[in-house]
């Protein structure tokens, strides 16, 4: 296990634990390059991945695991999972759905780097998502990549930050405030670059629930409707143990 990678405490989820959807995305890079996989891959987060802790990586046959030491946090593994394409939602139906977001006082995770109430500005990725007006279970909100993400306007961001941003808007579409949940596995697919200072949407889609675990579908559209990620998941209760109750 020579390889090794931390996720910093800036990209915190849960205030002791890292944003699943970019601590997936950075385990995939990873995993995808000693695995020689080109497409998408799947991420397993068996324990929540801590923060500022060097974590090893090897390659076991047809998966990569990420150890903390004698614990194993996460497997990454080729995949055929089928991920649905969420239809484009304007940019304007998008920022009504906004307005439904969370209230700051009942966010679960008021510090979490995607869409955390209580970050800095510029210190975050500042999403709100919130239910889409005539629907049920689907969720909206605006992105611009911050030039902070990379090296100047039109650049490439980390593929970890679209990543992250194809996270939490799956999970609002439950009522994360009454019952907080975290991402358990993730398969994102990346067909375009996402690029600083551009303006994207991300919706949100409830697939199925039961009283311990989620499933839902996310789309990252650039503003003009173009595709640029594609996400399945599967969310448990927080704290992962409360699965056993």
């Amino acid at each position: 296990m020579d390889e090794q990678l931390i996720v910093e405490a800036r990209f915190n989820g849960p205030p002791q634990s890292a944003q699943g959807g970019l601590a997936c995305g950075r385990f995939a890079e990873r995993g995808r390059k000693l695995l020689e996989v080109t497409g998408p891959v799947t991420v397993t987060l068996h324990e929540p991945p801590p923060l500022d802790t060097p974590l090893a990586i090897e390659r076991a046959g047809s998966r990569v695991h990420i150890w903390d030491g004698e614990t194993l946090v996460a497997s990454v593994s080729r995949t055929g999972a089928r991920i649905a394409t969420l239809p484009f939602v304007a940019p304007e139906v998008v920022a009504a759905a906004e307005r439904n977001h969370v209230p700051p006082d009942a966010h679960p995770f008021p510090t979490c780097f995607v869409c955390g109430p209580a970050r800095a500005a510029g210190d975050g990725l500042a999403l709100t998502p919130g239910r889409l007006p005539g629907t049920a279970s689907m969720t909206g909100c605006r992105w611009t990549p911050d030039l902070s993400l990379t090296t100047g306007p039109g650049s490439p961001v980390p593929a970890e930050f679209a990543w992250a941003a194809l996270d939490c808007p799956g999970g609002w579409t439950a009522d994360l405030a009454r019952a907080p949940m975290v991402l358990s596995r993730f398969t994102v697919d990346l067909p375009t670059a996402t690029l600083a200072g551009t303006p994207y949407v991300v919706i949100g889609r409830l697939d199925e629930r039961d009283a311990h675990t989620l499933t839902t579908t996310t789309a990252l559209y650039r503003h003009d409707g173009v595709l640029t990620g594609r996400a399945l998941a599967r969310w448990v209760r927080y704290p992962p143990d409360a699965t056993d109750g």
